[in-house]
């Protein structure tokens, strides 16, 4: 995929910005609070609607304004272009596509795949649960429509049940027991499609690192549910035995809201026992195994974005990286130093308060 054009208006800092990409590698060049990532972050809005730095859309509309649009302009392999209309406001998102307003969104998601590499990738080893469980959502939401419907019906399943158990009046079995009728077989799919995303994710995890670490060591990912829901009477028999506490906690205590993934390197777990330099090539190759995992599940070939992580590889890595994303794909990059002579043929914007303009202009 290519991306050719953006408009932006009242997108976080951006008023207006109306940009081309001219060069397969564009490199965003300012200080930082600039903008540079506020731009990434709306090009990357058209793989799955969702910001890769937030889940609240007022923090995407420009202080004091009501509403944020975007218009995006791509090229997919053997399809021509495409024309995106995004609107975020307090009420919702409007999306159009091709002069169609976009009703059904597993229909829209991973059409046009972005994936965007960002220093705060390390937090995916650091961090929570949470956080994985984020990335491995909007990973396979949008190679995968009956994943996002899965997705989508459990946690609206889950909301209700929780719900019922903090009224606080106690909940008759009965009412516990409808809910738990839709909850369990969304949970069974959500769990088995989890198990299958992340075998595959593994395998190109495994090809990225080796080539981004010259195969030193040899890199894990691996699915920790929470429960192991293996069928529906199995999720039901577990939320059945769970009930006392669910009520006591007034919340849903057991499910694949609260499952995680383990991420290792050597076989040790990277977050207690890697290195600093083992960790940024290891998050640096999950998001090349995204990548890769787009680009087999639709045939279209992402764009890369890369927020201020190319100046944290060394030498050795950073060329590893290249030579990995190989020299056609398009990437735009941000850096507060301007990108290394004779690298690749960058198409320099220089980024100051919203505002962008290139290096001849």
């Amino acid at each position: 995929m290519k991306l050719l054009r953006l408009h932006a208006e009242n997108f976080r800092n951006i008023e207006q910005a109306a940009l081309s990409f001219e060069k397969t590698s564009t490199f965003l060049l300012g200080r930082n609070g600039q903008g540079k990532t506020n731009l990434l972050e709306a090009a990357g809005m058209v793989t799955a609607l969702r910001s890769f730095r937030t889940t609240e859309t007022r923090a995407l509309i420009r202080h004091h304004q009501r509403q944020a649009r975007l218009f995006v302009v791509c090229e997919r392999e053997g399809e021509g272009t495409s024309e995106i209309t995004l609107g975020f406001s307090s009420s919702g998102k409007d999306i159009q596509c091709d002069g169609e307003k976009v009703t059904r969104l597993a229909d829209f998601l991973g059409r046009f795949p972005t994936v965007t590499l960002s220093s705060e990738d390390i937090q995916l080893i650091r961090g929570g649960p949470a956080l994985r469980r984020r990335f491995l959502d909007m990973t396979l939401s949008s190679m995968r429509a009956d994943y996002f419907e899965a997705l989508r019906r459990y946690h609206r399943a889950l909301k209700e049940r929780n719900q019922l158990l903090k009224t606080g009046t106690g909940p008759r079995e009965a009412e516990l027991s409808a809910f738990d009728k839709a909850l369990a077989p969304a949970a069974v799919t959500v769990c088995r499609l989890r198990r299958e995303g992340v075998e595959a994710l593994g395998r190109d995890l495994r090809a990225a690192y080796a080539v981004i670490s010259d195969g030193a060591e040899e890199p894990e990912l691996r699915y920790r549910p929470e429960s192991v829901f293996e069928d529906t009477e199995s999720a039901l028999k577990c939320l059945r035995e769970n009930r006392t506490a669910d009520l006591m906690l007034k919340s849903t205590q057991r499910g694949p809201h609260r499952d995680d993934l383990d991420l290792r390197v050597g076989g040790r777990k990277a977050r207690e026992y890697a290195s600093e330099g083992q960790q940024r090539s290891l998050v640096v190759s999950l998001r090349l195994a995204q990548m890769a995992s787009f680009e087999q599940s639709s045939g279209v070939r992402p764009v890369i974005m890369a927020d201020d992580v190319l100046g944290e590889l060394d030498p050795p890595r950073r060329e590893r990286f290249w030579r990995a994303i190989g020299p056609d794909r398009q990437i735009i990059a941000t850096g507060t130093e301007p990108p290394p002579a004779g690298e690749r043929d960058w198409d320099i914007l220089h980024v100051a308060d919203g505002a962008f303009s290139r290096s001849d202009s």
